[in-house]
């Protein structure tokens, strides 16, 4: 930045009195519409429009659609890797045969 801009004074702040002055000038334009703008025939056409735009809209929407085709999902098979292996069953005791019977 150069130094002109640097030490360029600031404009001194407005007064409530100035602020007021300044929108005093701004013209005033009055509102030239007129209320009850649309005649009876427009009134009617716009309602037979809105009518049948949620006509055409709830028909689209209910209308049924194609179900679609149920497939069974395919599973692929399981495969389970271990990283060590299994350690060995433990020993199953046999009962003792039965005594004999006695003669």
């Amino acid at each position: 930045m150069s130094d002109e801009v640097k030490h360029k004074e600031r404009p001194a702040p407005l007064l409530a009195a100035e602020r007021v002055q300044q929108w005093t000038h701004i013209p005033h334009v009055p509102n030239t519409s007129q209320p009850g703008g649309l005649s009876k025939p427009r009134i009617l056409l716009l309602v037979g429009v809105v009518v049948l735009l949620h006509g055409s809209a709830w028909w689209f929407f209910q209308r049924a659609k194609a179900e679609p085709v149920i497939t069974p999902p395919e599973i692929p098979e399981m495969t389970v890797e271990l990283s060590s292996p299994a350690p060995p069953a433990p020993p199953v005791e046999e009962p003792p045969p039965p005594p004999p019977p006695p003669e």
